[in-house]
């Protein structure tokens, strides 16, 4: 019985031995695993950490590829522009050479009308100045003006409209120069300043000119076969805006009109 009571104490005391070493190494067991827990629980605040700045590094990322998208977009928008800017520019350059080319031919046209133009007045200038002398000429405004006193052509009467034989052989020279030259144009232009006009026979200057001016054309017409077409007949009085000049002017215009439609034709475009 004994040996029964002694077994039964020792099993009870193995078993307790045992049991409690399973407590112990049980509690190890969570000590343990707390542990663990608190480690892994360490590693999930930084990874939600880490994760919170790589969401922050991520949107930030996404609006910096957001702004040069938009930069990259303004940059190709303004280099179309540019591109399309630039074409224009080279476009509205060649139309510009185009047109300065244009005007430059035109120019050169004009530029060699008016040295053909003031060739021919020199050519005819010194025509006239061979026949008649040079103390009567001069070239203004593009044309030849021979100046003859009133006195010389119809002599001291201030009021005589009638040429005067004495003036007959410079008309015919004059004429002579003229009929060699049918391209020029002539205007006989009378000036006069009479006093004391009855105003009946001679109405007024204008009128003592125009007859002056008519009596030369006639004299080239009739005397020396001058063309009338070519000629016309123009009278001024004292109340010309170039002053009192009691002369008659003969005009020699080389065809303005053809150089005047030349530069229209050239300008007009």
């Amino acid at each position: 019985m004994r040996k029964i009571i002694l077994l039964a104490s020792v099993l009870f005391l193995t078993n307790t031995v045992v049991q409690a070493q399973k407590k112990k190494d049980l509690l190890a067991e969570i000590d343990k695993l707390r542990q663990e827990l608190r480690t892994k629980d360490g590693e999930l605040v930084e990874a939600r950490k880490n994760e919170r700045v790589s969401q922050s590094k991520v949107k930030t990322m996404e609006a910096q590829v957001a702004d040069l998208k938009e930069t990259n977009a303004t940059l190709l928008a303004n280099m179309n522009s540019f591109t399309e800017l630039s074409n224009k520019k080279a476009s509205n350059l060649q139309t510009s050479q185009e047109i300065i080319k244009e005007k430059d031919r035109q120019l050169n046209v004009i530029n060699d009308a008016i040295t053909a133009n003031d060739s021919i007045n020199l050519a005819v200038f010194s025509k006239f100045k061979n026949a008649i002398g040079g103390d009567n000429l001069k070239i203004s405004n593009g044309t030849i003006h021979i100046i003859l006193p009133n006195t010389t052509l119809f002599g001291e009467n201030d009021k005589n409209y009638v040429v005067d034989a004495k003036a007959k052989p410079t008309l015919e020279k004059i004429a002579a120069t003229l009929n060699a030259n049918p391209d020029l144009n002539i205007i006989v232009e009378g000036n006069s300043n009479a006093l004391k006009l009855d105003g009946k026979k001679l109405i007024d200057n204008w009128d003592l000119s125009s007859r002056q001016a008519a009596s030369v054309v006639r004299v080239l017409q009739t005397d020396y076969k001058v063309d009338p077409k070519r000629m016309e007949a123009l009278g001024k009085s004292e109340y010309s805006t170039e002053g009192i000049e009691t002369v008659t002017r003969i005009i020699i215009d080389p065809k303005f009109n053809n150089f005047y439609n030349l530069v229209k034709d050239n300008m007009k475009n």
